[in-house]
This record gives structure tokens, C-alpha cells and sequence, in this order.
């Protein structure tokens, strides 16, 4: 128990670093003084740096986002598809204003597209399970005339890349920002989408 303990603070002092310095800024040594350890004590663990950054990587894209957004009063909405987004869209936000993954985003938008062992960071990787979801979504919506027949990809992307953008644009503000105020925002975008695409 005591190991699997240490494990999840190494990891977590490492995103905190990694976040802040970038991969190549901060040091194992850091790491270790962070979680309160001798610098050797990592190496039982993880084999290098490298590995330490990957198994971040792998626990950020083993996580479902459906398991955090999508809930059973969130689908029960999906009558009035208005609400739907706005909800959707909410809670997307939310989720993404958690410590860990501002954290994350921040590591993401600091590090896309370095190439790290035989991975790379990108957007594109972080947002893939959220397309597929969305298109799922704007799928049944198409099929079923809620909304005009459109590809519901384009719908997906449509939807998804502002609220991100609205997300990392705030990202900066970090705990003191005014969360009305990025609702606020999300919610015009919403409206806006919606206008656009309802039948």
C-alpha cells in the first residue's frame, strides 16, 4: 500500500513540475524533494524521466471522459437539446478546470508536439475520445432531424474547439478567475452553435 502511496505522489509531484517547467525544466531531483524523498527512491519506480512523463501520458489517456460528463439526468436532457449542449458544455468545463487536468492542459499546450520516447503530445490525441463522443452524439441528432443534415465530424469539431480554446484561454487566470464569466462565454457559443444547426 505504502509503495502504490508513493507512486501516485511521485506522479502527481511530477505533473506539478512538468507543468510549470516543462519536461525538459524540471529534474528528477525536484521531483523527489517534492514528494519528500531521496532522488534514488524514484528509480524504484521509474526507470528514468522519460518513463516517469510517459506513465503521466498513459494515466491522462486511459481516463474516460464519458464516465465524467455523461451521466443519467445529463441524457435525460437530450429531449430538449438546447439544454443538452448547454449542460454538456458546462460540465465539459468543469471537468476540465479540475487541478489535474488544468495541469495537464497546461503541460499539453507547453509541450505540443515534442516527441518524447515514442510518444508525442498533441491536442488532437487529448480531445480524441471528446470527438468521438460528439460525433456519436450530433449522429443520432442528424438522424433523427433534431438538427440539419450536417456531417456530424464537422458538427463535433464545431462544437468542441471553441469550449477548448474558451478553456486554455483561461487557463492563465488559473484558481483567481471569474468561472461566471467563462460560463458566460460558453454558454454564447452554445447559443450560437445551436441557432446554427437546429432544424
Amino acid at each position: 500500500m505504502k509503495q502504490a502511496n508513493t507512486k501516485r505522489l511521485i506522479l502527481s509531484a511530477a505533473l506539478d513540475l512538468f507543468s510549470q517547467h516543462g519536461y525538459k525544466g524540471a529534474s528528477i531531483r525536484q521531483i523527489a524533494r517534492a514528494v519528500g524523498i531521496r532522488e534514488s527512491a524514484i528509480y524504484n519506480h521509474y526507470k528514468s524521466k522519460e518513463e516517469l512523463f510517459l506513465a503521466i501520458l498513459t494515466e491522462f489517456k486511459s481516463r474516460t471522459i464519458s464516465d465524467k460528463i455523461l451521466s443519467d439526468d445529463l441524457l435525460d436532457d437530450l429531449s430538449n437539446p438546447e439544454k443538452f449542449l448547454k449542460n454538456f458544455a458546462e460540465r465539459l468545463i468543469n471537468y476540465w478546470d479540475t487541478p489535474p487536468e488544468r495541469k495537464f492542459i497546461r503541460l499539453l499546450l507547453m509541450e505540443q508536439f515534442t516527441r518524447i520516447g515514442n510518444k508525442e503530445l498533441s491536442t488532437t490525441d487529448y480531445l480524441s475520445e471528446l470527438r468521438k463522443m460528439c460525433r456519436l452524439i450530433f449522429g443520432e441528432m442528424v438522424k433523427t432531424k433534431i438538427v440539419k443534415q450536417y456531417n456530424p465530424e464537422i458538427l463535433a469539431e464545431q462544437f468542441i474547439a471553441p469550449l477548448f480554446l474558451i478553456r486554455t484561454e483561461h487557463l492563465v487566470a488559473g484558481e483567481n478567475k471569474n468561472m461566471n464569466a467563462v460560463f458566460k462565454i460558453v454558454n454564447m457559443h452554445v447559443d450560437f452553435f445551436w441557432s446554427a444547426i437546429k432544424t
